[in-house]
């Protein structure tokens, strides 16, 4: 990891990774049109259910066989199924306290890059790994 003030740190099936950089969490807000009849119709723009697109994670360490890596193996194969679950991303100070947390709900993996590390402990880099979900919820610390 890095020497910034601040890390994110993904909760996963039971165990935490530590990334350094997080990229799209966002929603964006969804206007439904809808037209009102009568002598004088009006066509209203109503704010219906927000879309949420997926986020990436960039540069973090897994051990080889992690419940992260096995989560993530799926994506790369296209006739299995994903197993949706609810994973916790938090925005961590250098100490390790929580500042935020969102919650990413029916989340699944949708893709990722990494590479084994030759040396002491069998690590794998990920390079990135990238996270669908349906919507999340935030919480600050």
């Amino acid at each position: 990891m890095s020497t910034s003030d601040f890390y994110f740190e993904l909760s996963a099936n039971g165990e935490q990774t530590a990334f350094e950089t997080v990229d799209g969490i966002s929603t964006v807000p969804v206007l439904k049109h809808t037209l009102r009849s009568g002598d004088h119709p009006f066509m209203y723009r109503i704010p219906s259910l927000p879309k949420s697109d997926s986020i990436v994670l960039k540069n973090g360490k897994a051990t080889q066989g992690s419940k992260l890596m096995q989560w993530c193996a799926p994506a790369s194969d296209e006739n299995a199924v994903q197993e949706k679950s609810r994973v916790v991303l938090y925005l961590k100070d250098k100490s390790g306290k929580p500042l935020v947390e969102w919650t990413l709900h029916n989340a699944f993996p949708k893709g990722h890059h990494s590479k084994k590390m030759e040396g002491g402990a069998p690590t794998t880099e990920i390079s990135d790994l990238e996270v669908g979900y349906s919507f999340y919820t935030l919480s600050k610390r």
